[in-house]
């Protein structure tokens, strides 16, 4: 019975020392998991929208698209997309297309998820991730605000309450 203890309390030990070498392990910059910077032409894609419509990035030259990555489980993602939604008629003043994409999810989550958030832009979901990897490795909610020539003119990371605000300036210079 002592060595079944003792077996127990060198586990323990271990996995409690493994565990806070995994949380003092730093996380990879935004820099460095990002693949798409300003100035980068925007990745082409095609994506099949909620409402079952297909749509190709590239198609939409000639106006101004919001790209969003998100998660629905992201409490940082929901505060951003809030905060778009909140300030949705200034982006269709300025004729922005907002497309949301969720990172992972079923079509049943991300459809709940949009009705009950009351969310009305354009949703997708990359559940394998093969569009969200064209422009980065990690981290969401992720902005890419692209020009009307396809090029990508701002980008944000994460959430900051200030990001909605400093994008719409962005897009007063792209008119």
């Amino acid at each position: 019975m002592l060595r079944v203890i003792n077996t127990i309390a060198v586990m323990a030990i271990t996995l409690s020392v493994v565990g806070c070498e995994m949380i003092n392990e730093e996380l990879p910059t935004y820099e460095a998991t990002s693949i798409v910077e300003c100035y980068d032409q925007a990745p082409d894609f095609t994506t099949t929208l909620l409402s079952g419509q297909s749509i190709t990035l590239s198609e939409l030259r000639g106006e101004i698209v919001l790209l969003i990555f998100f998660s629905h489980t992201c409490p940082d993602c929901k505060a951003l997309l809030d905060d778009i939604k909140a300030s949705t008629a200034e982006f269709e003043e300025l004729g922005v297309r907002i497309l949301a994409i969720a990172r992972e999810g079923t079509v049943h989550e991300i459809e709940e998820y949009v009705t009950t958030n009351s969310y009305c832009f354009d949703t997708a979901i990359d559940n394998n991730r093969a569009i969200y990897n064209l422009y980065a490795t990690m981290y969401v909610p992720r902005c890419y605000l692209i020009d009307k020539e396809g090029y990508v003119a701002a980008t944000t990371i994460e959430y900051q309450s200030d990001h909605v605000p400093t994008l719409l300036s962005q897009i007063e210079t792209l008119k």
